[in-house]
């Protein structure tokens, strides 16, 4: 509805196993007003992991690299806030037990002692059934000439998962250096351990110098450094280069000899290409010349290449597949037009305004009509179909879920 080119979530590891590490990303060109840091897998992408608590004096403030934010307000130890927009909670750590009649109190138990007494820690989660997603701090280790501890950070970071038989999954993220903050080691309810290998924008540069000297060819521009700040977010030059299996219980003596996943990097550190554990390229991406980070071709090996065009406002106006059908988007203020290349056509009406805009008629090509409605936070409510049939719907007061 923004107009932004979006690829929904592409699995890059997801091995069988008791709360297991699942490596997954995320694209959108959409750029908000306010972008957040960009991410260990470039401009315009993002991971699960990238998520963030900023505490200010009445306000805590819940981020994706996305630049989505959710507001709550001031907690005290004990008690926890709820977004009605995307049914998630967040509750700060300090009791044993919460209240018998909360709707997260069976899996605030499931948690360890430490965890739930801390009141230092905030924890997430969008379901009763949990996970609970742990929003703590990088532990540094103090100098040997410091007197008291040094004071927490005005932030927090997720740490880890808790599910609710009590297994836990770990993110591990250096205290210091030139990758301090930064994940570089998870381990899995498996007991499994992952290394995450992190470069530099120095280091890729050096390494593709190295490569065009070994083969023999004159070095492409590869700068040492890049911009600071980019549409997406302000941008540390780190990005993740691969991840090894480094350790598995159930076959230690017959671990992977190659990375389960490696990525590839254009000059500009963007997301060019991923590899899969055979060393196979799996998928590549092209950006716009004049946007970093906007995506204008991306392709799956042995399929074609489909490409998108887009207008001064960054929103998405062709869709081009060689090989099967393409569209034409057309915007106006309420509706938008979509055209594909045998000239059919359906109309989205839509209401609201940024996050809550819906669609709530939708002209199909065939001439039929169907019709929704949503409550005041977005939700869907109810549906009329071509026949003039509705169904109406509501969230279930346990899960949150919608129901019909």
């Amino acid at each position: 509805l923004l107009g932004a080119k979006v690829l929904p979530g592409e699995t890059d590891i997801a091995l069988p196993g008791p709360l297991p590490f699942i490596l997954s990303r995320t694209y959108s060109s959409y750029r908000t007003k306010t972008p957040a840091p960009v991410g260990s897998l470039g401009p315009g992408w993002k991971m699960p992991a990238d998520i963030r608590l900023q505490l200010r004096d009445n306000t805590l403030i819940l981020s994706d690299n996305g630049g989505r934010s959710l507001y709550f307000e001031h907690l005290f130890p004990g008690e926890d806030g709820y977004s009605r927009s995307e049914s998630l909670w967040l509750v700060r750590g300090g009791v044993a037990k919460l209240d018998e009649g909360h709707r997260l109190a069976a899996l605030w138990q499931a948690l360890p002692e430490e965890l739930r007494l801390s009141p230092h820690r905030y924890l997430a989660t969008n379901s009763p059934q949990g996970p609970w997603w742990l929003l703590g701090w990088c532990e540094r280790v103090p100098e040997a000439d410091e007197v008291l501890p040094a004071p927490l950070p005005p932030y927090r970071v997720l740490t880890g998962l808790v599910d609710r038989f009590g297994r836990t999954q770990t993110f591990h993220r250096e205290a210091a250096g030139e990758f301090s903050g930064e994940i570089t080691g998870v381990t899995d309810g498996a007991w499994r351990h992952f290394r995450l290998v992190l470069t530099t924008q120095a280091q890729r540069a050096e390494e593709a110098r190295q490569q065009a000297i070994s083969g023999g060819t004159e070095p492409s521009a590869f700068p040492d450094t890049l911009p600071g700040y980019t549409e997406y977010g302000r941008d540390n030059g780190i990005r993740l280069s691969a991840v090894w299996l480094t350790h598995d219980p159930e076959y230690p003596e017959n671990l992977p000899a190659a990375p389960l996943v490696r990525y590839g990097w254009t000059p500009r550190g963007e997301l060019a290409v991923v590899y899969d554990r055979s060393g196979k390229q799996v998928r590549s991406f092209t950006y716009d010349d004049k946007y970093r980070g906007r995506m204008v071709a991306h392709r799956h090996t042995g399929r074609p290449e489909i490409r998108y065009r887009y207008d001064s406002d960054g929103r998405v106006t062709e869709q081009l597949n060689p090989a099967g059908l393409s569209y034409t988007y057309q915007y106006e203020k309420d509706h938008i037009t979509i055209t594909d290349s045998l000239d059919r056509r359906e109309v989205l009406h839509t209401q609201g305004e940024a996050g809550l805009k819906r669609v709530v008629k939708k002209e199909h090509a065939d001439g039929s009509v169907t019709q929704s409605q949503f409550d005041a936070v977005g939700r869907l409510r109810a549906q009329t179909d071509a026949a003039g049939r509705t169904t109406e719907y509501s969230p279930d007061v346990v899960t949150g879920l919608i129901t019909r």
